[in-house]
């Protein structure tokens, strides 16, 4: 009877560590819902692989341009502008917060696009046409902090309207395959984490629940995040009180890949992506 006592307290023990290692991180603390997003994921596709930017002019010599575009002809935005470096209004928005960009051509091949928020300068794109004009390079960068990384898109004519005075003007398809890679990175960071997003700037991440001013946004932004559960990770992004956007990243059961699916301040959703873990 006591060797049975004996067996049955030793066994007891072992479920114990059992259910102790199982609860431990990989950093060897408690776990916590936020060790299944640790690590660097690969982005490996979008939600359109065929998506087309449209670029069409208008009669008043405007050019209207259009993101996005999906087979059927949608358009999730588009902004009507002039190559003269003032700032013009997104359409597709909600009021909650004011999207606005300047054009202006740098070169007979060249423009320059800045991107604000709320009057507040977010990022800049250099659109770089090539000499045969089938070809458009779009390349991306944050403007806060300085020297931040650059990210260039693919984008192949691909039918459209045509214009002597303009050859940017055409429908213009993305080629996923020949952009540049983009690696996004969460990292611990004592009680809060840290996400590096594709241009290497990082921002840090309370997941309290409460609305926190994004320490990188230099659109004075906030975000509100938590962990509905061990392999869900949810982000909403505000400005001026109203919601912006609402970001959801599941993870697969063998932590292995990540889907994100990002939604509107109605509700729509903007846009998919999978990312694979490389480490």
């Amino acid at each position: 009877m006591c060797r049975a006592l004996l067996v049955a307290g030793w066994l007891c023990l072992s479920l114990m560590g059992a259910l102790a290692v199982a609860q431990t991180s990989p950093n060897g603390g408690a776990a916590e819902p936020r060790d299944k997003i640790l690590g660097t994921w690969k982005l490996v596709s979008g939600s359109d692989d065929s998506e087309i930017t449209k670029i069409e002019s208008e009669s008043n010599g405007d050019v209207k341009i259009s993101f996005g575009c999906k087979q059927d002809g949608s358009c999730p935005r588009n902004i009507t502008v002039n190559y003269d470096g003032k700032l013009y209004k997104y359409s597709n928005y909600s009021d909650a917060a004011k999207y606005e960009a300047s054009f202006r051509k740098t070169g007979d091949r060249t423009i320059q696009q800045d991107w604000y928020l709320n009057g507040k300068q977010g990022s800049s794109y250099t659109w770089q046409l090539s000499p045969d004009g089938n070809t458009l390079r779009i390349t991306s960068q944050a403007v806060s902090p300085p020297g931040s990384k650059k990210i260039t898109s693919v984008h192949d004519r691909s039918g459209g309207p045509t214009s002597n005075d303009n050859s940017f003007v055409g429908f213009w398809k993305r080629d996923r395959n020949r952009d540049d890679a983009v690696f996004i990175t969460y990292a611990t960071k004592g009680a809060v984490f840290t996400f590096t997003d594709a241009w290497g700037v990082a921002h840090d991440r309370n997941c309290d629940g409460k609305d926190h001013l994004d320490n990188a946004s230099p659109t004075g932004s906030l975000y509100n995040c938590r962990f509905p559960d061990d392999h869900t990770y949810e982000l909403t992004s505000k400005a001026n009180g109203k919601v912006l956007s609402t970001t959801t990243r599941k993870i697969s059961e063998d932590g292995k890949t990540m889907f994100r699916a990002s939604k509107d301040a109605e509700g729509k959703t903007s846009s998919e992506e999978k990312y694979e873990k490389i480490k």
